[in-house]
């Protein structure tokens, strides 16, 4: 297991030795510290991205916030390297908000939150309100990102990252069963228990006149298939995707999206993802593939979900 997590470090450590610039690094994990300070202390999230859920300007909202992020990471750090001439380039500048829009739209998009079946109980209506959340991303971003593919990266294999390769899949495997338990001694935190699990299924018991673990997988599975998305953005698009442009030099504007995406979970978790963010990228960047990211996404989150519920059976979580 150790021998298959130092090929992973090999393939951050190369990166970093060329890709490593001090003044790029600070500037960008001092942005990342301002915005983490300021929503956190101010509730910048809560204030104004949450009452947008209602208004109808949610999306426009998180368009202009996540774009914000990028941006105000990507144009310094490219005139912090000298690489003034990509900002001249109007692709730089289509690509990069198509991708980001295509996210942030579906992040956004709370028009389903009134929907009612009238054959439905409250409580199955609710559950399928929570399935439309998790599910969203794959019936929009996903066709449009397959729509950029073919505009922009027709000649790039599979679709951002989305490939065959199965480079150091054995590894990502090895990092997350390394992880489990850090991740057991988290969830013992006060954060933790009450952010998760996201699915609380003993408050639908009974819907559809299903047993517990039928909704309970159906959830999960549609929960999984978010962070499928998540990674084919944050990693494949704006990585791999934004690399035939920017290079090595996409991966810390990503990083500060990333970190912002955060916002509205435990302040450790959104701390945690800019490291984690990183050298998800670096990884995807090198191999050329997101599927350890994928992995490591979908491990986690579920790890979360199944350490939630044994906290509520042994009594420890009680809401």
């Amino acid at each position: 297991m150790i021998q298959k997590i130092k090929a992973l470090l090999r393939e951050v450590i190369s990166f970093i030795k060329s890709d490593f610039d001090a003044v790029s690094y600070l500037y960008t994990l001092t942005f990342c510290g301002i915005c983490i300070f300021v929503n956190y202390t101010y509730n910048l999230y809560d204030t104004f991205l949450v009452p947008s859920y209602s208004s109808g300007w949610s999306m426009l909202y998180f368009s202009i916030f996540y774009m914000a992020a990028y941006f105000m990471v990507s144009i310094p750090v490219l005139i912090i390297r000298k690489q003034t001439a990509i900002l001249t380039q109007p692709l730089y500048y289509v690509k990069a908000i198509f991708f980001i829009v295509s996210f942030a739209v579906v992040v956004g998009n709370f028009t389903y939150q009134d929907l009612k079946i009238e054959s439905f109980t409250y409580l199955e209506n609710h559950f399928l309100i929570r399935l439309i959340f998790f599910f969203k991303a794959n019936i929009t971003t996903l066709p449009l990102l397959i729509i950029a593919k073919y505009l922009w990266d027709r000649k790039e294999k599979g679709l951002y990252g989305l490939t065959i390769s199965n480079k150091h899949i054995a590894a990502y495997m090895s990092l997350f069963l390394f992880l489990l338990p850090f991740l057991v001694w988290i969830s013992f935190t006060p954060d933790f228990m009450r952010a998760y699990p996201i699915y609380r299924y003993w408050w639908y018991e009974g819907i559809f006149h299903w047993e517990n673990w039928q909704h309970t997988i159906i959830f999960e599975s549609v929960y999984a298939s978010f962070y499928v998305i998540t990674e084919l953005v944050m990693r494949g698009a704006l990585i791999i995707g934004m690399a035939s442009i920017l290079g090595r030099h996409a991966i810390l504007p990503m990083v500060a999206m990333y970190c912002v995406l955060h916002f509205g979970k435990p302040i450790g978790e959104t701390i945690s993802s800019i490291f984690g963010g990183y050298i998800l990228g670096v990884l995807a960047y090198q191999t050329r593939h997101i599927w350890g990211g994928v992995i490591i996404h979908i491990a986690i989150a579920l790890s979360m979900e199944v350490m939630g519920f044994i906290h509520y059976y042994l009594g420890i979580h009680k809401s």
